[in-house]
């Protein structure tokens, strides 16, 4: 007699059956974890949910699915549940009845749900096509922390990269952990620059970022010369795990041996290994076949391009045209 699966979703979720199945499943990342679920849902105008599949009184499956959307009349256009790093499952046999227990309660509230891998899911590839998901090739790059120390790292770079982080550091650019809330702000109206002239993407509030930086399970590093804050980048990790490269950036043409952006990175590289973190990833390097102006750059910090996609399963086509279409001309048009 087979056994009886369960659903539950939210606040009927058990904390304790999700760390179990957080702590032994392969597919285990921060983006998966109760500490997530609670940052996130910590910041005005985000939100997430958690689902879960039980079989024999121990989770199958979990899945934190986060909604996004834009200010404004914008937002009804771009409604969008993303998992990120991709659900802890244990089985392709039960993902598809897990996939259409999300599918119904989200489909209401997002025009999408886009799930984007940190790990290799061709195992259960068959199943979300079967059920009606997209499959992405989308590309990315992780570098081995295991494999020797920063300087290793550093020394295994092109050479470039390896001239350029070396001359930083003799004109005596530093990196390190923000210190307090001043520190992050400082990082982030940086950030808050670029995106508004150069990536022309929605980026979140600094609240998320003040929240990111007072959990357990963010770090935030600061790029400083003389005393000046000029670059860092905001991460998300798990001990044992992987380190997420969220945003990075530096200040633009402030000094022609100085390249801030370079050293965001590799900070970011150093307190992932003393956190005893495994892997840096830099959360996404393009499509496969496209061209990806950013991709050149994340790949001559010496890491491995991986391809482990995305899927996507749309609940209203048109309207994610016109989310679609909407975005390619704001992000054209100067603001």
């Amino acid at each position: 007699m087979s056994s009886a699966l369960s659903f539950f979703s939210d606040q009927d979720v058990s904390r304790e059956k999700w760390e179990q199945l957080l702590s032994k499943n392969k597919f285990a990342s921060v983006f998966q974890s109760p500490s997530f679920f609670d940052l996130y849902n910590s910041v005005n105008n985000y939100s997430a949910s958690v689902f879960a599949l039980e079989l024999d009184n121990n989770y199958e499956a979990i899945c934190v699915v986060t909604f996004q959307k834009e200010n404004g009349l914008k937002g009804y256009f771009s409604r969008r549940a993303i998992v990120y790093g991709g659900p802890l499952i244990n089985s392709p046999h039960n993902l598809p009845v897990f996939l259409n227990f999300i599918n119904k309660e989200v489909k209401q509230k997002a025009i999408y749900i886009e799930i984007r891998n940190s790990f290799d899911y061709s195992e259960f590839k068959n199943e979300y096509l079967n059920n009606q998901w997209k499959y992405l090739p989308y590309m990315n790059l992780e570098l081995d922390l295991t494999k020797g120390t920063v300087e290793e790292l550093i020394g295994k770079m092109k050479y470039n990269r390896k001239r350029e982080i070396r001359i930083s550091l003799e004109e005596r650019a530093t990196y390190g952990e923000a210190k307090d809330l001043l520190e992050v702000k400082a990082l982030y109206s940086i950030l808050e620059e670029l995106y508004k002239t150069r990536v022309k993407l929605p980026l979140p509030e600094m609240e998320y970022f003040e929240r990111l930086f007072l959990s357990s399970i963010g770090k935030v590093i600061i790029v400083k010369h003389d005393n000046m804050i000029i670059g860092g980048s905001f991460c998300l990790f798990m001990p044992g795990n992987i380190l997420y490269t969220l945003y990075y950036c530096g200040r633009r043409d402030y000094h022609k041996k100085i390249f801030p952006t370079h050293l965001a990175i590799i900070g970011a590289a150093d307190v992932a290994q003393r956190n005893h973190v495994k892997m840096l990833d830099f959360m996404g390097a393009g499509k496969k076949g496209e061209e990806y102006g950013v991709r050149k750059y994340k790949e001559e910090f010496g890491g491995e391009l991986v391809e482990n996609g995305r899927f996507i399963k749309i609940n209203n086509k048109v309207l994610y045209k016109l989310g679609v279409f909407a975005l390619s001309i704001i992000q054209k048009v100067k603001k």
